[in-house]
Parts: C-alpha cells; structure tokens; sequence
C-alpha cells in the first residue's frame, strides 16, 4: 500500500492553521528559521564548517531570538495576527528549557518560532523573508 505524497510548497496550505497548538507552530518554525539563517551565514561567509555553525548558532540560539523577538515588538513591526500567534507560542505550557537560556528568553524565542511556523504554512514567504530581514539587520547592528 503506496501512498503518493507529493509536497507543493507554494500553493497547498495546512488546513485550520489557526486551530494548531503554538507549539505545533514553533516546532516547524524552528526549523524555517534555522534554514533561514543557515542560507544567510551560507551567502555572507565563507568559512569552514565550524566556523559556519558558529555563526548560525549566534542567530538561532534561544538569548538571541528572544532579543529579536523584543526589537520586533518594540518596532511594531509584527501585525496583529502575528501578535497572536507570538503570544500563542510563547504562553503555551513548556516541559523543557534551553541550556543557556532563562525561562522567558526560552518562552520568547519560542514565541517567534511560532510566527515563523505560522508564516510558514500559511505559505506567506514574503512576510518570512521581511522578518527575517529586519532580524539580521538587528544581528549585524550587534555585531558592530
């Protein structure tokens, strides 16, 4: 028994988004992000492999998106929906903790991935890539 799976990125959307746990959402968020991330430091370095996962880890890790996450709000540069979607995402009950994260840095940076998780499937890759611009501009701003 075969099933045929066939994934079309652009035009399928998960039915009922809105009904998914924010975690659920953060789940795949997490890896959208890391991607995302990963591409960047992929395009702007040229390093060796560790260097590379260094360098991602300083935009991925739990301190550092929950610091994106602030600026975000603070800049009111999320809408409404994706106020929601954050505050779903990051008061939902967690079992686990980052290792080098606070709690609240852990529940924020949890909050973002659920935006992210939710950009995602609502196949609004447009609004993905305007986040994250504004991310890496926060993150090379730090850098300096």
């Amino acid at each position: 028994m075969e099933k045929n799976i066939k994934l079309n990125l652009k035009k399928e959307n998960i039915k009922d988004i809105e009904f998914l746990q924010g975690l659920q959402l953060a789940y795949i968020g997490d890896s959208i992000y890391d991607i995302l991330a990963r591409e960047y430091i992929m395009k702007t370095s040229i390093s060796k492999i560790k260097d590379l996962h260094q360098k991602v880890s300083e935009i991925v890790r739990a301190t550092s998106q929950s610091k994106f996450a602030k600026k975000l709000l603070e800049k009111e540069l999320l809408n409404k929906e994706e106020i929601s979607i954050f505050r779903r995402g990051k008061n939902q009950k967690i079992n686990t903790k980052a290792k080098n994260a606070t709690i609240i840095e852990y529940k924020n940076a949890t909050g973002l991935e659920a935006v992210f998780g939710y950009l995602y499937l609502k196949k609004d890759f447009d609004r993905l890539e305007e986040i994250f611009t504004n991310i890496i501009e926060e993150y090379e701003k730090g850098k300096n």
